[in-house]
């Protein structure tokens, strides 16, 4: 597959004490898109609320731990173990882990 960036560092959030805490992951070689959008508020045709996501295409060989949703991501090896204040929120995670083994990939939206 194609890719256009190195690695991210993902922070796995997980629960401890009732409280959240993260977990640090490395990924390897990936494909990032930048969305920008505009989502429209049918009843009113004056509202537009711009929306700005991030596409993160993960071939299988590079996932060491497939994002879920909730977790943090952000472009290149971080040494954090919080994220920080830039990383994006996980919001979709499409695991395509099936078919010809040459295109087995997930795809992670984050905002």
């Amino acid at each position: 597959m194609f890719t256009n960036r190195e690695n991210c560092t993902v922070w796995e959030k997980t629960i401890q004490n009732r409280a959240p805490a993260y977990v640090r992951h490395e990924l390897g070689a990936y494909y990032l898109e930048t969305i920008s959008a505009q989502e429209t508020d049918r009843t009113r045709s004056t509202s537009h609320n711009p929306e700005n996501l991030q596409l993160f295409i993960i071939p299988a060989e590079s996932l060491t731990y497939l994002p879920k949703t909730d977790d943090r991501i952000l472009d290149g090896i971080h040494a954090e173990t919080s994220p920080p204040a830039d990383a994006r929120s996980v919001t979709i995670v499409k695991d395509f882990r099936f078919g010809s083994e040459c295109v087995h990939h997930a795809e992670v939206t984050a905002q």
